[in-house]
């Protein structure tokens, strides 16, 4: 199930912060992971389901901001044994795209790239033939002698930028994260007890062969 609403329990962001306790001010992700924790294996108070759905809250509105400013989020999770699916949220984020204009690779926004003299080929000089033989050695004028020349670049069109879609900051939708059950974090399994095979006690009446109780019969007459 993918949304971007938490599925039980709708609160605001203000009482988010009130259930997990921090202030506004506190906004790091890693603290809002240590308060949940610390609510999560302490507080019988509170529903977990409440506490989930409050973190959650919470690291959707950093996670935006940190989109919105830096063009990228950084989740550094306190667990030990934090969950590397989700990296310690709880959740996997899927945003909106955008398209942005961004400096052409090729001409780093110049517009135009330098490229080897074709007339010349790149020597600066070329070779003008008499019909009747012989020749000058000449500065290529295409080139001036340099041996390069400026034109526009085929990869913008010498517009100097390209269209490319990035992330948006807004979240489209989020998933829970199956393989830690929404914690952020893996809780170590309960290990199982060993079933060993009970002996089976002997028999107090064991069946015997004829010939092993007529050798018994006349031990005891004996």
């Amino acid at each position: 199930m993918a949304n971007n609403e938490t599925p039980h329990q709708v609160m605001s962001l203000d009482q988010a912060f009130d259930v997990i306790g921090i202030s506004p001010s506190q906004q790091n992700p890693t603290i809002v992971l240590q308060k949940f924790y610390h609510l999560w294996e302490n507080d019988s108070k509170l529903d977990k389901r409440i506490i989930k759905d409050a973190k959650m809250i919470i690291l959707r509105h950093i996670v935006s901001e940190q989109m919105r400013v830096q063009r990228y989020f950084e989740i550094i999770s306190p667990f030990e044994n934090s969950c590397i699916s989700c990296k310690g949220t709880g959740e996997i984020y899927k945003f909106n795209k955008k398209p942005v204009f961004v400096n052409c690779w090729v001409c780093a926004g110049k517009k135009k790239i330098t490229v080897k003299c074709r007339k010349c080929n790149g020597s600066g000089r070329y070779i003008k033939r008499w019909p009747e033989g012989g020749g000058l050695n000449l500065k290529c004028t295409a080139c001036n002698g340099k041996g390069v020349i400026r034109v526009k670049c085929s990869n913008c069109f010498g517009k100097g930028k390209i269209k490319k879609i990035v992330p948006d900051h807004t979240i489209k939708s989020t998933t829970p994260c199956k393989h830690c059950k929404e914690l952020g974090f893996i809780v170590p399994k309960t290990p199982k007890k060993s079933k060993h095979k009970k002996h089976s006690t002997p028999a107090k009446n064991p069946v015997i062969s004829q010939e092993h109780a007529a050798v018994l019969s006349a031990m005891i007459k004996s």
